[in-house]
C-alpha cells in the first residue's frame, strides 16, 4: 500500500462504522482528496507569499483571478482569516519539516504546509480550510501525528493546526494514549484495504 495523506488518515480515524468501508473503497479507487483538492490555489498562494517574501498582495491577486462561483464565495473568507492570523505576532518563514511516517503497516505523509517563527519560536503548522469549525478530536489527532512524526528531528518546534477561516491556532497538547489509537486505526485501514 502506498503512503496516504495526513488529511485522509485523519478523516478515516474520525469516521465511524460503515463509513470507514466507504472511505477505504474510495481510496482504493483513487478518489481521495489528492484528486479533488479544492483549496490548493489558496494554499499555494499562502505558501508562495511566505517562501518568496512577498506581500499579502499575492492573496489579492488570487482573489481577483477567481472565476469559479464556489471559489469566489469561499476563498475570500479563507484569505480574510489568514490575514487576521498574520496580524497576531511577528512571523518569519522557514521551510517546514515533512516526512513519510511509518505507522504500523502503512505510511502517512506528514506535511505541515507552513513553517513560521512566531515571536522567535518555531511553529510547524497544518492548515485547516474547511467551513466547519475544527473539532477537538481533529485537533488532537492531527497534532499527535505531527508530534509523533517530527518531534525527534525537530525538537523545540511547536506543532499546531491553524483553523484558517477563524484565525485560531491550536498547539499540540500531549496525549500519549492517542498514539495507541493511531496505531490501531492504521492496522484497521490496512486490513480493510487488503480485504476490499
Amino acid at each position: 500500500m502506498e503512503s496516504i495523506s495526513l488529511s485522509y488518515f485523519v478523516d478515516f480515524v474520525l469516521t465511524s462504522g460503515t463509513g470507514k468501508l466507504t472511505s477505504v473503497k474510495q481510496l482504493k479507487q483513487g478518489r481521495d482528496e489528492r484528486f479533488s483538492d479544492f483549496y490548493r490555489p489558496v494554499r499555494e498562494a499562502i505558501v508562495d507569499m511566505h517562501t518568496k517574501g512577498l506581500d499579502t498582495i499575492v492573496m489579492d491577486d488570487l482573489l481577483s483571478s477567481l472565476v469559479d462561483p464556489r471559489e469566489r464565495r469561499i476563498f475570500p473568507k479563507v484569505v480574510g482569516g489568514y490575514r487576521k492570523f498574520l496580524r497576531q505576532g511577528k512571523m518569519t518563514w522557514f521551510e517546514p519539516p515533512m516526512r513519510d511516517y511509518p505507522l504500523g503497516p502503512l505510511s502517512v505523509r506528514v506535511n505541515p504546509e507552513i513553517g513560521l517563527l512566531i515571536d522567535g519560536r518555531p511553529h510547524a503548522i497544518k492548515l485547516y480550510f474547511r467551513g466547519d469549525p475544527l473539532s477537538p478530536q481533529r485537533i488532537v489527532v492531527v497534532n499527535q501525528l505531527l508530534a509523533n512524526a517530527l518531534s525527534t528531528t525537530w525538537p523545540g518546534t511547536v506543532f499546531s493546526v491553524l483553523d484558517v477561516r477563524r484565525a485560531r491556532l491550536y498547539p499540540y497538547r500531549p496525549k500519549s494514549e492517542v498514539g495507541l489509537l493511531l496505531k490501531a486505526e492504521a492496522a484497521s485501514l490496512s486490513t480493510l484495504y487488503s480485504a476490499i
